[in-house]
């Protein structure tokens, strides 16, 4: 995989999150079962993916190199905490009846 490969599936990778993001701050919104703190935790995890975005260099060359594991930590640490959180609302208010 060359650097441009990798940075561009970085790319793919944050903007399907943001996605899910979105669709998920728009879903919570309208279900009253899910406290505020937590729709609020998901609200920053957009602002998180957006920093993590600008991370990104706007050209693949030398910078990439020196910022691609840090980048990477970053979204993976995002992604987990998205699953975590959706997962966690999901049990613990939206599926009571």
């Amino acid at each position: 995989m060359t650097i441009k490969e990798s940075l561009s599936e970085l790319r793919g990778r944050i903007d399907d999150l943001q996605k899910r993001l979105g669709d998920k701050e728009s879903e919570f919104s309208k279900d009253e079962r899910v406290p505020a703190e937590h729709r609020a935790k998901v609200d920053a995890m957009q602002a998180q993916a957006e920093a993590v975005k600008e991370k990104l260099p706007t050209e693949e060359n030398s910078v990439w190199d020196a910022v691609k594991h840090e980048v990477q930590r970053d979204m993976d640490a995002l992604a987990q905490d998205f699953e975590h959180t959706v997962s966690y609302i999901d049990a613990h208010f939206r599926e009571q009846k």
